[in-house]
């Protein structure tokens, strides 16, 4: 996967920067074969910094993870259902002669349904790992081989990474992120 790279200066003076690199998106096949649940396994690494800024850092919080989206929520469930009728009739009357006729009757009847409820697609954010920034202005996060599931998902789901970082001095709050490409799994 491309290296993704993101600078900014915030109010008070601090340049951050934070880059996701290293990524690796290992789609598989679903464990349990569920046409509708995907799996992959991800390994990322993601750093930041901050260098200068006239005010100390109070607060800082470093987030590493993936964002996942699923087309189409089918999570309802299928449900099947249905009826089965039947009547019977007896006629009768007078045929040739005089004679009594007898005529019996049988009606049987069926009807069924298969419904489910498909929802607009839902994107979820899974947060994989965190940290403060150090007192030097550091924070290095990486993830190896772990697992992500989407289930309950009708047609494509799609995951991208992102990196957050949120600082707080006296004077200033500043967050922002980034994002990596987006991949089908």
């Amino acid at each position: 996967m491309t290296a993704q790279s993101y600078e900014k200066v915030s109010i008070d003076g601090w340049h951050f920067k934070i880059r996701i690199h290293d990524e690796v998106v290992n789609s598989v096949p679903n464990l349990a074969a569920a046409s509708n649940s995907r799996e992959a396994f991800v390994t990322a690494t993601a750093t930041a910094t901050a260098t200068g800024g006239s005010n100390p850092v109070v607060d800082s919080l470093f987030i590493l993870g993936y964002q996942l989206g699923c087309q189409s929520d089918v999570s309802a469930g299928l449900n099947i259902g249905g009826t089965v009728g039947g009547g019977g009739s007896l006629g009768g009357g007078f045929g040739g002669g005089g004679a009594p006729t007898f005529s019996p009757g049988i009606s049987v009847g069926a009807a069924g349904f298969v419904q489910t409820v498909v929802q607009p697609g839902v994107i979820v954010d899974l947060p994989m790992t965190n940290m403060a920034m150090s007192s030097g202005g550091m924070a290095n996060l990486s993830i190896d081989n772990l697992h992500v599931k989407a289930d309950a998902c009708g047609g494509d789901v799609t995951i991208r990474s992102y990196a957050y970082l949120r600082v707080s001095t006296d004077v200033g709050h500043t967050s922002f992120a980034i994002y990596g490409d987006p991949i089908k799994i």
